[in-house]
């Protein structure tokens, strides 16, 4: 799922720079950064709408394998995880769309996200745990856990996933403004 939120924020983003969009939409919204607030209002808002169903899609499908080990929705942790999975894949998603408009590439984006968050977050979380703790998709993640591992909590870790997402949205609404359509 965090493969299918990258995705749609790069492609949301990657759509502007295809045969002129990007003169089209601020031909209609003159002020970037309008157009940039609206564009990651809407696509963050259906990010999240899509995490929570997700969220919820896993929790019972899992539960319907886990037998007689399955935990129910009233227990401690199993609503946070259910809708912490919609707001961590909506910071995933703003996060890649931030990072596509500083590239001004879906294709670069997904070349480094989708291998950060599958293989180096590992790697590094093999060699130092402590480092690996702040990456943005480890730190996330507490959120999903019944039991936050490590030193983040649930709630800190995606406070640290929400200061990466700021820091690509920052980075994507500063180059948008200095770039020419």
């Amino acid at each position: 799922v965090q493969i299918a939120a990258i995705s749609f924020g790069a492609t949301a983003a990657s759509s502007e720079f295809l045969n002129g969009a990007l003169r089209n939409s601020l031909m209609a919204v003159p002020r970037r950064t309008l157009l940039y607030g609206a564009k990651a209002a809407v696509v963050g808002s259906a990010a999240l709408v899509m995490g929570v169903v997700a969220g919820f899609v896993m929790f019972f499908t899992a539960n319907a394998f886990l037998g007689k080990y399955a935990i129910g929705i009233g227990d401690p942790g199993a609503l946070r995880s259910c809708f912490g999975a919609g707001l961590y894949l909506a910071l995933i998603t703003l996060f890649s769309m931030g990072l596509t408009f500083l590239l001004r590439s879906a294709v670069a984006v997904l070349s480094i996200l989708i291998p950060f968050i599958l293989i180096v977050s590992f790697v590094i979380g093999g060699v130092s745990e402590g480092a690996a703790t702040w990456l943005p998709d480890r730190a996330g993640q507490q959120v999903l856990f019944q039991e936050p591992l490590g030193t983040l909590g649930a709630w800190t870790g995606l406070g640290v996933t929400a200061l990466w997402t700021a820091a690509a949205l920052l980075a994507g609404w500063w180059a948008m403004r200095r770039r020419d359509a």
